[in-house]
């Protein structure tokens, strides 16, 4: 059964001075790339305080943060003293592994005074307010990609404003990120190596759309004590319950969004650290639902727009596995790299012979790794600077998704209103 089609022509952004948001733009973006933003004044933690994780989710991604908290754990770093899930047998799996408390409704975890830092890792429809009621709890959180649903703009920007307001931490969970590297090339482009650039690719390509045909571990499931459809479902469209929307909620629009914040988030969050980018002028989106029975796209590709340059371009198959690498076009040369390929050579910066300038390779420092985003993590709890993909970051880079999904699903072309802070479909 598929959901009542959404057809909003404007998302309002609630309004704030120029001033400050150009200061979180430049904040989150320079310490997504490694400057030392501090972002509260609080008690600072020593190095031998043990730090309280509480899991929100216990699913297939959950399972990776858990094995990442448990290696921390051994080390001393942290405790692993909360579980939560809407489904009993994965929560009960999770706390047999971790020894961390069951809890069934999310709100009861925040309230547990152990837990210091929260991991979100449910259905993309319920990141938005989970981290909004965890900062205001007082928690700092590592928050899984994408930030929110595509439906969710106000929500995305109300992370930012409460998060500032109570001074809490929120890693968004790009993992490409975690990379000094980012750093190093934002200074050479700063300082001219390749010109001004206006132009960029950046794409995700692979063969099969497994990464949304979640597993169904128990096709006979039903809502009941052991199973909370009501709590799924949250604020979506009240559909009857279906094993596949619960188990295999990413091939569905209530719940996700497909390739554009399921894939691109990670190919374009690097390009946006290395650029300091702000919100794009307008955005296209197109693709379709072409190979696989299923409601979000198998192929999906955004032209995103930005005031002065640079035209993004985003292009995902789930068709096709060969890729293509990540191209920054400068006046004066190009920056190329591919994201997903840890083991390659890292970045590449070829400026062009006119400027007397050699070629420059810069191999990964952790590209990808998601225990690293962790440490980060951690770390920022105990200092309070900023992580390497703060939520001042994750909001730009989601703004030109959730418009790219918009302009697809409506068919026209999506405009950000500077102004009146406002998604405008044209």
């Amino acid at each position: 059964m598929q959901s009542p089609r959404q057809q909003p022509n404007q998302v309002r952004l609630t309004d704030r001075r120029d001033f400050l948001r150009q200061s979180a733009v430049l904040a989150g973006a320079a310490s997504a790339c490694g400057a030392p933003w501090v972002i509260a004044e609080q008690r600072v933690r020593g190095a031998n305080d043990r730090i309280g994780v509480g899991y929100i989710g216990t699913g297939q991604r959950a399972s990776k943060h858990i094995g990442i908290g448990l290696d921390l754990k051994a080390e001393g770093l942290c405790d692993i003293v909360a579980v939560c899930d809407v489904y009993g047998p994965r929560v009960r799996a999770a706390a047999e592994k971790t020894g961390g408390k069951i809890y069934r409704n999310y709100h009861e975890l925040l309230a547990d005074p152990r837990v210091d830092v929260v991991c979100i890792a449910t259905p993309d429809r319920h990141h938005a307010q989970q981290a909004i009621d965890a900062v205001r709890a007082g928690k700092d959180v590592y928050c899984e990609k994408p930030l929110t649903h595509w439906s969710q703009f106000d929500l995305a920007k109300r992370i930012d404003e409460e998060a500032a307001k109570h001074k809490r931490i929120v890693q968004v969970g790009t993992q490409f990120v975690a990379d000094d590297v980012y750093a190093q090339v934002r200074k050479l482009i700063a300082d001219g190596i390749v010109g001004k650039i206006l132009h960029v690719q950046a794409a995700f390509f692979r063969r099969g759309d497994w990464g949304e045909r979640m597993d169904i571990p128990d096709p006979n499931a039903q809502p009941g004590p052991d199973l909370d459809w009501q709590q799924f479902l949250g604020d979506a469209p009240k559909v009857e319950y279906s094993v596949s929307r619960f188990f295999q909620w990413r091939m569905y629009w209530d719940y996700a969004g497909g390739p554009a914040t399921d894939l691109l988030v990670h190919t374009f969050t690097p390009v946006f650290c290395m650029l300091g980018l702000d919100y794009p002028e307008r955005v296209m989106g197109g693709g379709g639902t072409f190979e696989y029975s299923r409601e979000v796209p198998d192929q999906c590709n955004i032209l995103v727009d930005y005031a002065g340059g640079p035209s993004v371009v985003l292009m995902n198959s789930l068709s096709n596995h060969v890729g293509t690498k990540h191209v920054l076009r400068g006046t004066d040369g190009i920056i190329e790299f591919e994201a997903g390929d840890r083991s390659g050579p890292g970045v590449r910066i070829v400026p062009f012979s006119k400027n007397d300038k050699k070629e420059i390779s810069l191999p990964w420092q952790g590209m990808g790794d998601t225990a690293k985003m962790w440490r980060n993590l951690l770390e920022c709890v105990r200092t309070r600077q900023e992580p390497y993909c703060p939520v001042s970051l994750g909001l730009r880079v989601q703004t030109p998704l959730i418009m790219g999904i918009l302009s697809h699903r409506e068919n026209k072309v999506a405009r950000f209103d500077k102004e009146k802070q406002e998604i405008v479909l044209v």
